[in-house]
């Protein structure tokens, strides 16, 4: 039981309006509506679904098929607000053993003051990249960006839904940008909207969760005026793009159940895990 459920609803509405927002998000963590490493909701725009439950699920499968270590150095690429970070901070036991980059500033800001706080060793930083969707204020393009970090630097990195916000030249220079920073033998574990025989056959029957048209040669786009939105890219596209940069697919590709697939599925997204 919470103090939460003695207060009238009228009561707890009256006081957010009324008071600034620092204030209402310690009201909802005295009141017991979140811990102090769950953001408020204003703040959630890295997907629905419970916060924690779903960042304890992504943290069970870089566990799986990514075999990540408690000692590896991990770059935590699109880190939202944390979802990922904190199941981390309980798991990594290594020294400047966490970045994470992200495109929203507000997401950035508000890791900095509660995680970073709290594990030191979990560092934040802001990308002002252009995203019509996300940033659309940015000033760097996603095609040009160079991560903050020297070649070599880590033995694990991820993006959980980035590359389904991406155009496709973006999604090649980010590629390229991960395999320099990352260390020989080291893994990238991403998520991803592929384009294959299957998911075509399924999309033109209706059954994708997600309505895609054509939008260019290689991709479909849910909205052609805004096609950050949702993406997918051609599968052979991708697996060739890999190869050539040098990446090696891990376990083969694990598909998800976005395009209406009702067998055979791993995740809602398709899932790679590619090695250096």
């Amino acid at each position: 039981m919470t103090i939460k459920q003695f207060i009238p609803s009228s009561i707890k509405t009256a006081l957010k309006q009324a008071v600034p927002v620092t204030l209402v998000d310690r009201f909802e963590i005295i009141t017991g509506q979140r811990d102090s490493l769950t953001p408020p909701k204003r703040l959630h725009f890295v997907g629905g679904g419970d916060f924690k439950s779903h960042g304890d699920a992504f943290f069970g499968r870089f566990r799986e098929i990514g075999d990540l270590q408690p000692t590896d150095r991990v770059l935590d690429v699109g880190s939202g607000v944390g979802r990922l970070a904190v199941p981390l901070a309980q798991y990594l036991t290594t020294s400047n053993c966490y970045e994470g980059i992200e495109i929203v500033k507000d997401g950035v800001d508000w890791c900095q003051q509660f995680i970073t706080k709290k594990y030191p060793e979990f560092r934040f930083g802001h990308l002002n990249i252009y995203n019509k969707t996300y940033n659309p204020a940015g000033q760097v393009l996603a095609s040009e960006v160079v991560f903050p970090f020297p070649a070599d630097s880590f033995t694990f990195c991820f993006l959980t839904s980035v590359f389904t916000h991406m155009l496709e030249k973006d999604v090649v220079h980010y590629l390229k940008e991960l395999y320099r920073v990352l260390k020989p033998g080291g893994r990238v574990y991403f998520t991803i909207f592929l384009l294959n025989t299957d998911s075509r056959r399924l999309i033109d029957a209706g059954r994708s969760s997600i309505a895609l048209k054509p939008f260019t040669d290689l991709s479909m786009v849910e909205s052609t005026d805004a096609p950050e939105n949702a993406i997918a890219f051609d599968e052979t596209f991708i697996v060739n793009t890999l190869a050539e940069i040098g990446f090696v697919i891990k376990g083969g590709i694990r598909y998800g159940y976005w395009s209406g697939r009702t067998e055979n599925f791993y995740d809602y997204q398709d899932t790679l895990v590619v090695t250096r």
